[in-house]
């Protein structure tokens, strides 16, 4: 009887090796789609950013068409002004050319914050994509060394049982 028991014994500690071996795979598994599923996110967003046009943007294009208005209406009012005072028409041009002159150095500006804001994006994007690759790296790391723990426990358990037999 106790040699049987033994036996059983061996057998459910090998069974309940493997099991909690495959429970722990199972987290380290769910743990490592979570950070390649959020790495992936991270990359996405880097890439909508990084690729996007900043002069195209909504707030700079209602910045550009705002700024186009007051220009507007001040080369209006020189124009009028003008007429009224008998001035040429060089002077409506000359308003006309730095009412476009403002207009550009806002592109201008919104395309520089741009650049800057995409090596921003990309650099924090990176550091964070390197961070996640460790943590993904670890949990292999982890992982394959809880597998070897559950084989050599699930083998020990075997050997204790063979080790009851008899022969």
């Amino acid at each position: 009887m106790g040699l049987i028991g033994s036996i059983a014994g061996g057998l459910t500690s090998a069974v309940g090796g493997a099991l909690a071996a495959k429970a722990r795979n199972k987290g380290y598994n769910d743990y490592i789609n979570m950070f390649q599923d959020r790495m992936q996110q991270v990359k996405d967003h880097r890439d909508n950013l990084y690729y996007q046009d900043p002069t195209q943007s909504a707030e700079n294009q209602v910045a550009v068409t705002n700024a186009q208005k007051v220009l507007d209406n001040a080369t209006a009012t020189a124009k009028n002004t003008n007429i009224v005072s008998g001035g040429s028409d060089e002077a409506v041009a000359l308003s006309k050319q730095a009412a476009q002159e403002q207009v550009g150095n806002i592109m201008q500006q919104a395309a520089v914050q741009g650049a800057q804001t995409k090596e921003n994006v990309w650099n924090t994007a990176d550091s964070q994509i390197d961070q996640m690759t460790n943590y993904i790296a670890t949990a292999k790391k982890e992982k394959a060394l809880s597998t070897a723990k559950g084989i050599t426990d699930a083998a020990g358990g075997l050997a204790g049982a063979a080790n009851k037999l008899p022969i």
